[in-house]
Parts: structure tokens; sequence; C-alpha cells
């Protein structure tokens, strides 16, 4: 009985140390289960991995650098299939990497007539931007606000048109981004995403020098505030 007794009470101080070692451990905070997992040096399509129909292109993560490419979304049609018919913006959720509804953090302009790059106000989203290398930026920089949530495309044309796209006005009519500028997306006041887009036109290539029309198809890189 006496030895039992012993191995009781070990087995108890055994049981209360391990308890007592468990909770001095650093708990680790589960990783986010985006919408779109992306391993790091894997490249998703769109098309098969959204939960959601309509949206187009790829993704390629390295390290923690996300690249999207000839990124589109488009319209559905009365039974919630995708048509043939690009929707009017593209909507894309940084946190789920993934397309989004017009819900969503940050819009994406299908046309030149309105290329205002934006985002949704209402939900307590703001954009800023930098004039900066996407690679230096960090969360601690000081940013300017784009007024409204909106940048346009600016030109000759519109002096006063602070932008994310260039257009080059005749005779070229060509859309590039505006070089070394970093958009930085805010919730909530705080910073949570850099990025910047380094095209429009499918697969980063204008179709031709004079008037190309193979735009929009997004391509971005964007990284999250750690």
């Amino acid at each position: 009985m006496n030895r039992l007794f012993k191995m009781a009470a070990l087995a108890c101080v055994l049981t209360i140390g391990v308890s007592a070692c468990s909770k001095d451990e650093p708990q680790v905070e589960p990783a986010y289960q985006a919408r779109v997992m992306v391993s790091d040096g894997q490249t998703v399509d769109l098309t098969v991995a959204s939960p959601s129909k309509g949206n187009t292109g790829t993704i390629k993560r390295t390290a923690d650098v996300y690249a999207l490419r000839n990124f589109r979304q488009f319209k559905l049609d009365a039974n919630g299939e995708a048509t043939s018919t690009a929707a009017d913006n593209f909507y894309f959720d940084f946190k789920e990497n993934d397309a989004t509804t017009s819900a969503g953090p940050v819009v994406l302009p299908n046309s030149t007539r309105s290329a205002n790059l934006k985002v949704n106000t209402e939900s307590g989203y703001s954009l800023y931007y930098i004039d900066k290398a996407f690679e230096q930026v960090t969360a601690t920089d000081n940013f300017t606000l784009a007024t409204g949530g909106s940048l346009g495309l600016q030109s000759a044309y519109a002096p006063n048109v602070i932008g994310w796209l260039n257009y080059s006005g005749s005779p070229n009519h060509a859309v590039t981004p505006v070089p070394n500028r970093t958009l930085i997306v805010f919730k909530d006041g705080v910073a949570q995403f850099k990025f910047r887009v380094n095209s429009v036109y499918s697969n980063e290539t204008p179709e031709k020098e004079v008037a190309p029309t193979n735009y929009f198809y997004d391509s971005i890189d964007y990284q999250e505030f750690k």
C-alpha cells in the first residue's frame, strides 16, 4: 500500500510539473487561414483556387511577398456562372489572397475613363502612398493620404490629379504605373499592406506600341506589414 501511495504521489507531482511548464511556454498564435492559401514558392491559379467564380489570374509567393498576375474578374449570369464579359471593376482582398465583392477593401478599375484605384472607406479602409521603392517601405514611413481613398489617372491633361497610373497621351495612348510609387492600405488607422502596381497589360506587355488595348490585367506585388 505504501509503495502504491508513493507511485501515486510521484505521478501527481509529474502531472503538476508538466502542467506548470506548459503554462510557462510562450503561446504561438496559429497562422491566419486565408481563403486562398499560398505556400512559399508556390503559384496558385485563382480560376481553380478561389472559392468564388469569375476570377482569373495567378498568385506566386516568395517569402512574405505575393505576386498577383493577370488578375481580372468577370460578370456572373443569372445562375451565378461566370460569363465572358469583364466586370466593371475588380475587387481584391490582400488578407484573403483572393478576389472579393464590392464590399472588399481594394477596388481596381477596368476602364481608363474612370481609372480610379480606391479603397472601401465605408468599411474603415484608407489609402496612402509614398514615392519609395516597394522593398524599402516600412510601416513607420511617412505616408501621404490619398484624398477620398482614391488615386486617379495622372497626365499632362490632368496636372492636378495625383495618380497610380500615368497616361502618355498621343500618339501612344499608353498607361503605365507611376514609377517608384508604393501604395499603402490602412484599416481603422493601422497600416496593413503595402503594394506596388507593375503593369495593367496582360502578361505585363502592351500588345502594340501605339494605342494598346490589352488592359486591365493587373500585375501587383503586395506584402503584409508584420
